[in-house]
């Protein structure tokens, strides 16, 4: 089984009460005895566990209990426990066996039951679609093709039978709930089938056609507007292929020119560069320029105070020699007579060494004077090559400039050009693209409109349920019929008309109450067991109440009230607990019955027994004083 549960136990708590609880056979469980004791109850209860929100009817029994629990087996392996108030309201979802919630350190996960989900709380009824694989379905409701999403309840009269139901004469596909029989036919062909209605559109209800074909008229002005939009652009061409072919070209063409325009401002970068190479140079040579003009200033003064050096120190040369040559009576230098004894301080002999000192000083300029002489040369000439120097700066940087501003000027500016030609042409053109969007927008919601007020030109004929849906289904039912001993069953079909089965030959509503009930739970049964084999959603469980007992062949006193139509044999009986005892792996099966089968021991199945005696055995689901 690659979807459903099972259920495992039911427990009923209560505060100082004694927990009540029943175990289920994986398989197949019986639950026998007489009425009143607690079998309609548990009937109850799991219904209510698996979202209906019908309360399981208070009992003498039952009072002080509060809650009710479910632990079930997910097809993994998962054990689950539904909690729900007896007194109502939502579920609580424990992921763990009912045994294990105590040292269970997470918090119950809150299931909301006929309310709508919120943002943070989901629903009972989502998380049991997810476990038997039906969620977001849908199945249609109505003959106009409105469908609605699958709910877990759609299964429950398919699943959950009670002892009133089991001996109806109408279809066990349908409910008899007005204006569901469309609903639950689709669900059986979608069983059966394995194809949901979620493809179907509907047919509108008259509101919403005047809604849409007052959008259509809209729509339709809007189409004009745009249309006379595309006349201001004088556009001729309506081909949008045509269109898009132009818009690609001048892209590309925009492109080309972008790279072009690309290596020309790298170009341009050069050139730049080359202009502030030659900037920086002149600026640098002008700078040293200034500092030699400066050096040979400086140099020219330098040299005019050896040249005054010089003639002073000739000067006195030439003095003293002409000093020497005269007589005198005084000394030059000290004023005292030159032959007197008293002329101690100044001696001939000091005019010589001042001459010799004189020459030799004058030598060491004219040595400074030639040195600065090379200097002021060395200095001259490269003066002369920093003019030269300069001048190519100057030149080289005037000729960069013109080359960079005609370059801009020329063929630069002449691609912007084309550039801002190519741009406006292309936002034109994507304007009309986006127009002729537009248009065809409008064009595709309109023709949406139109489907939606009739998405089917009139022609609403649907997929329904028909025999050949049935074939297979009916062949897994007419086995187990002849299972059961039902009687010699030759053939089982499906009547579109009744919409119910056809057991050799005879619409099953005309057999008697108990073979009515037989066939209802051979349906159930099979149906299950059909889905389980072909991959199917379904719960994996069938719980029938009293499929047996009505009108059991030990208790009938053969008289002309009762037709042997409706009697059942005990020797079906005894074939019926044989057999659903074999079904091994196609899902479990519930049996509440009042009668037992003749040795329990001896079947592969569950059985409980409630004995209605405080001395013997089990009493009944609740315990009693």
């Amino acid at each position: 089984m690659k979807s459903g549960f099972i259920i495992n136990r039911l427990i009923c708590k209560g505060n100082d009460l004694e927990e009540v609880y029943i175990d289920f056979d994986p398989n197949a469980h019986v639950i026998v005895g007489l009425s009143n004791r607690g079998k309609s109850y548990i009937f109850q209860c799991i219904k209510y566990m698996l979202g209906s929100q019908e309360k399981p009817k208070r009992i003498t029994e039952s009072e002080g209990y509060q809650y009710c629990f479910l632990e079930i087996t997910l097809f993994n392996g998962e054990s689950k426990t539904l909690c729900r108030s007896l007194d109502g309201g939502d579920a609580q979802l424990y992921e763990c066996k009912y045994s294990e919630i105590v040292s269970f350190s997470e918090s119950p996960i809150t299931l909301r039951v006929g309310k709508k989900a919120t943002k943070t709380v989901g629903l009972l009824n989502d998380y049991l679609l997810d476990v038997v694989n039906l969620k977001n379905k849908k199945v249609r409701r109505n003959l106009s093709g409105n469908t609605d999403k699958f709910s877990f309840s759609f299964m429950r009269h398919l699943t959950l039978i009670d002892e009133t139901s089991i001996i109806k004469e109408s279809s066990p596909i349908l409910t008899e709930q007005r204006g569901e029989e469309t609903k639950e036919k689709s669900i059986i062909r979608f069983l059966t089938t394995g194809k949901d209605d979620s493809g179907i559109i509907s047919r509108p209800k008259k509101e919403v056609i005047l809604n849409r074909r007052g959008r259509i008229e809209l729509i339709e002005q809007l189409i004009d507007d745009y249309t006379s939009e595309l006349d201001s652009y004088s556009y001729s061409s309506q081909d949008n292929k045509e269109l898009n072919e132009q818009i690609d070209k001048i892209e590309s063409s925009i492109n080309e020119l972008n790279n072009k325009l690309y290596q020309q401002y790298d170009r341009v970068k050069e050139y730049e560069l080359a202009i502030d190479g030659h900037f920086k140079d002149l600026k640098e040579n002008e700078s040293r320029l200034v500092i030699i003009d400066e050096l040979l200033s400086r140099s020219k003064l330098l040299s005019q105070h050896y040249e005054n050096d010089i003639d002073r120190l000739e000067s006195i040369y030439e003095t003293n020699i002409l000093f020497s040559e005269l007589q005198l009576v005084n000394c030059p230098a000290c004023r005292k007579v030159l032959d007197t004894s008293e002329h101690l301080e100044c001696d001939a002999e000091d005019i010589s060494r001042i001459n010799t000192a004189s020459v030799i000083e004058i030598e060491k300029i004219n040595n400074l004077i030639t040195e600065l002489d090379v200097t002021q040369s060395n200095l001259e000439l490269e003066r002369y090559e920093l003019l030269v120097k300069i001048k190519n700066n100057r030149d080289g940087y005037l000729e960069k400039q013109e080359q960079v501003s005609q370059y801009t000027s020329c063929d630069i500016k002449d691609n912007i050009d084309k550039l801002d030609v190519f741009k406006n042409k292309l936002n034109n053109l994507k304007q009309i693209s986006h127009i002729f969007e537009k248009i065809d927008s409008l064009i595709y919601q309109k023709s949406n409109y139109k489907k939606e007020i009739d998405p089917l030109n009139g022609n609403y004929d649907f997929d329904d349920l028909t025999t050949a849906n049935m074939t297979e289904l009916c062949e897994t039912i007419k086995v187990l019929l002849n299972d059961w001993n039902y009687s010699d069953v030759d053939s089982v079909s499906f009547s579109e008309l009744e919409c119910d089965l056809v057991i050799n030959g005879e619409n099953r509503q005309l057999a008697g109450k108990g073979y009515r009930a037989l066939s209802y739970s051979a349906f159930i049964i099979g149906l299950m067991q059909f889905c389980i084999k072909n991959n199917r959603g379904h719960s994996g469980i069938v719980l029938l109440d009293s499929p047996l007992c009505t009108l059991r062949s030990k208790y009938v006193i053969n008289t002309n009230n009762i037709d042997k139509k409706d009697i059942i044999m005990d020797s079906t009986k005894e074939k019926f607990y044989s057999a659903i005892s074999q079904y091994k792996g196609l899902g479990q099966i519930i049996i509440l019955e009042n009668d037992a089968p003749a040795e329990p021991s001896s079947l592969e199945l569950g059985f409980t027994e409630f004995t209605e005696d405080k001395n013997l055995g089990r009493y009944g689901f609740y315990p009693v004083s």
